[in-house]
Parts: structure tokens; sequence; C-alpha cells
């Protein structure tokens, strides 16, 4: 049986500034540092034998920190990268929300039916992420692997794997460096730990943004 650890990466200063990263990238915080070496240490008993990571700075160097505590190989891939977010990349969301305002509120109500200018849609990077994440699962011959990626990628993951539809991805959270863990039995794929942040009890978990 395969298990896939799916892991978001560590705080940013745009997560901070409340900005839309998307495929831009700002650089993790000494506290997404911290959280990164957290992460690494709760999941050095579960026997992991590889890492899977965006080519997302930020999701890389969270990744990389990582993969120096597991000593294990650790693999870039692009369709792991964050959801294009188009021309809201490095906007506050109140900046968003006062330039863009139906866009934003189409987004806010249904985010499945949000055209976001020169971004992608939901379906379209739900789709990109699935084929992604599915053939790793099935290219790789390891049975435990980490994956690090970003909010909307798992969540994106986690809607397609639980049956969800789209318009329920606001009901979904994915903080940073929590871990979500997926079981792939006969009966298929099993969300079996969703957003455990238990690892970061000493540091203050706040609310970040995507």
């Amino acid at each position: 049986m395969k298990q896939l650890f799916l892991l978001r990466h560590g705080e940013t200063n745009w997560n901070l500034e409340g900005r839309t990263q998307g495929r831009r990238d700002s650089r993790l915080t000494p506290g997404g540092l911290q959280q990164a070496e957290l992460a690494g240490q709760k999941l050095m008993n579960n026997k992991i034998q590889v890492i899977y990571s965006s080519n997302l700075n930020r999701a890389k160097s969270t990744a990389m920190i990582i993969k120096e505590q597991l000593g294990i190989p650790c693999h870039y891939d692009h369709g792991l990268s964050e959801m294009n977010f188009g021309e809201w990349e490095g906007l506050t969301i109140k900046e968003i929300e006062s330039n863009y305002v139906d866009d934003f509120s189409c987004w806010r109500d249904t985010p499945h039916l949000t055209l976001i200018p020169k971004g992608e849609n939901l379906k379209n990077a739900q789709k990109r992420i699935v084929e992604a994440i599915e053939n790793i699962m099935i290219q790789s011959k390891k049975d435990r692997l980490v994956l690090v990626s970003h909010g909307a990628v798992i969540k994106l993951y986690l809607l397609h794997v639980l049956g969800m539809p789209l318009s329920n991805f606001y009901r979904l959270k994915q903080n940073n460096c929590a871990i979500n863990l997926i079981e792939y039995k006969e009966c298929g794929p099993v969300l079996v730990k969703y957003n455990d942040l238990s690892h970061l009890d000493i540091l203050s978990v706040g609310d970040e943004h995507e």
C-alpha cells in the first residue's frame, strides 16, 4: 500500500503580507524555515523514501530542508506548481477586491465559475494537478512519498480524492507546513490525515492566504 504525505510549503513574506503568490515567489520567513524543520522531524518516523516538490522556490526551499533531514532523493515537477492567479499575483485581497470587483465577487461566491484574468480556472488547474500526482504515484517504485506543494494544489487534489465538486474549494483549509496523508488502498485513495499541525504546536500558527 502506497502512502502519500502532502505538505504545503512554509510561511513566506507574502503570506504575512496577505499577497496572492501563485506562480510568483517570495522567500520563506524565519518562521517558515522553522516550520519546515519541524515538519521534517515529524516525518522522520514514517520511513519516507522520496520527495517530490513543486519547482517554485518556496516549495523547493521547504523540500530541501526536509531532504537534508531525511537523507532521501528529491525531484522537482512543474505539474505541482501553484495555480496561476494571473493578474492577481502580487496583490493583496483588498487590492483584488477593489480593482476586480465583479471577478472577485464571483471568486468568493462561485469559485468554480471564475475566470481569473490571465490565470487558470479551477477545472484546468485540477486537471493538471491530478495528472501530475497520478503520474508520480504510478511511475514511482517507492511506497512512502512526500509531496511538497501549495495551498490551492493540495486543496484541488483533496477535492478530487474526496469526490467533492469544485464549488467546495473554500470548505478546505491548508495551513503552511500542514501535513495530509493519503493511503492508496484497493478501494481507492483514502484521506487518513488532514491539515495536521500538531508538529507546529510550539509555534504561533496564524491564518495565511493562498
